[in-house]
């Protein structure tokens, strides 16, 4: 049963819809069925583990219905009602999560002619769209929404004079279309870069030029994504940056934490996009340092409540890039404790032998190493290819092609590591191994094979080595 939609989805709850789902399926409106709840309480008790022990069919059946012999289709039958009901309490939560509920209800009640209701409501749900402190896209909708309803109230009334809400119901869900619009245009461009596919833009060319006018980009989404539109487009696009730093700034409490990760995650692949090609480099490292600590600090880069072991790696990178060895330690110390349990350890003891690595401190780096448990690939290779670097810079050189004939084994065999990752860090072990066996006169041919090697690990660390040798 562990492997059952039902499990993979109830392990995704967050703690406080572990205890809505049960009122959920308590509700004889939601739910008519009394064994779901049963059902849910007992897997419920086997969280977070979920052990297949406890969480075999026959187990489950036998505590659920202790006098019945094991029917495996009435277990599937269960298994699905409940998830069924899973998946309608999710619908239902998004649904008030998105301030929609009331927008259905006030339509009800305009349909039904029910003027007192309808007025009374209208009051109370535009007070609370009023007060929306954070904008999400669908915040554009739900005004529009609620305009369109306003105008349908005011069409049943017959009434013959001018009404606003017509005319509040086109600009809101023209916010609304354009945020979208330039929001999805953003992710199209973002994916041309990365996948090579090619999406026809003509509509957008002329929606950005539209937009273009500062009149139209006073709403805080359309005017952060017309920017981050710009960074995409443009070859250099090193004001479209500023602004929308400022734009951050200047609007983040009324941004969403949902929102802020995808703004966000375009202003840091900016970053990194001029990290490689700019020559004022160093500015933009400490540039996507700052945006990767204020989303850590605002914890809108945490998942499910975690900082991401991803984001934690790219911080101290970017420190040790910096050289800012005694911040990148503090960070390390500091937050390897916010990473989900099970990545703790690894990411402490790894980021600690790659700061004693770069500071030469070659004995430490190994004590750190031995510590490191490989629970992520990653780090699994980072650490392998770290320890041959050691190996050479110690001059111990049988160590050295033992290790590289045990990790290009490695690399062959596991099936985890994906044909890109295995190529990347074989070449790595071949051209280190070509380096190590070579004579003076042909180092000029390794740094070729070097400078030809698409794929390949640490190249300016093999490049370094070589030109020492020549």
């Amino acid at each position: 049963m562990t492997e059952s939609k039902l499990v993979f989805l109830l392990k995704t709850f967050k703690k406080v819809e572990w205890r809505r789902f049960k009122e959920f399926l308590a509700s004889p409106y939601f739910n008519k069925r009394t064994d779901l709840g049963t059902f849910f309480d007992y897997i419920a008790a086997t969280a977070p583990d979920f052990s297949e022990k406890k969480l075999s069919k026959t187990v489950v059946f036998k505590k659920l219905y202790p006098n019945q012999a094991y029917d495996d289709k009435q277990m599937r039958y269960l298994m699905n009602y409940t998830l069924k009901a899973a998946e309608e309490f999710l619908g239902q939560q998004k649904v008030e999560s998105l301030g929609l509920k009331d927008n259905y209800i006030l339509e009800e009640l305009v349909d039904r002619k029910l003027e007192k209701h309808s007025k009374r409501y209208f009051e109370k749900t535009a007070n609370s769209q009023k007060n929306t402190k954070e904008k999400t896209i669908d915040y554009y909708y739900s005004n529009y929404q609620l305009a369109d309803i306003a105008n349908k109230h005011f069409i049943n009334q017959g009434l013959r004079k001018d009404d606003a809400n017509l005319k509040l119901a086109l600009d809101n869900l023209d916010l609304f279309y354009f945020t979208k619009k330039i929001k999805y245009s953003c992710e199209v461009l973002n994916r041309q870069k990365i996948f090579s596919t090619s999406y026809d833009l003509d509509f957008m060319n002329i929606v950005y030029e539209y937009l273009s006018d500062e009149r139209k980009i006073k709403e805080p989404l359309i005017a952060i994504y017309y920017q981050i539109y710009a960074l995409l487009i443009k070859e250099d696009a090193s004001e479209n940056f500023e602004i929308l730093k400022d734009l951050i700034q200047n609007y983040n409490e009324e941004i969403s934490s949902i929102e802020k990760q995808h703004i966000y995650s375009y202003a840091i692949n900016y970053c990194g996009r001029q990290m490689k090609y700019n020559k004022n480099s160093k500015y933009y490292v400490n540039q996507c340092l700052d945006l990767y600590l204020k989303g850590i600090q605002q914890e809108f880069l945490f998942e499910n409540g975690y900082l991401s072991p991803w984001n934690f790696k790219n911080v101290v990178k970017l420190g040790f890039n910096l050289k800012k060895y005694d911040w990148t330690e503090k960070f390390i110390q500091d937050y390897h404790i916010k990473l989900a349990p099970e990545f703790q350890d690894d990411a402490l003891h790894y980021n600690l032998a790659d700061l004693a690595y770069r500071k030469e401190n070659y004995q430490d780096a190994q004590y750190h190493l031995l510590l490191v448990e490989y629970s992520d690939l990653v780090y699994s290779l980072g650490a392998k290819t770290m320890l041959l670097k050691i190996y050479y810079e110690n001059k111990e050189v049988e160590s050295l092609l033992s290790l590289i004939a045990s990790f290009s084994i490695y690399l062959r065999r596991n099936k985890k590591i994906s044909n890109n990752f295995r190529e990347t860090y074989l070449n790595f072990a071949m051209l280190l191994s070509q380096i190590v066996r070579a004579t003076k006169d042909k180092i000029p041919k390794v740094i070729n094979n070097i400078n030809n090697t698409e794929l390949v690990t640490n190249r300016s660390w093999l490049l370094q080595i070589c030109e020492e040798l020549k």
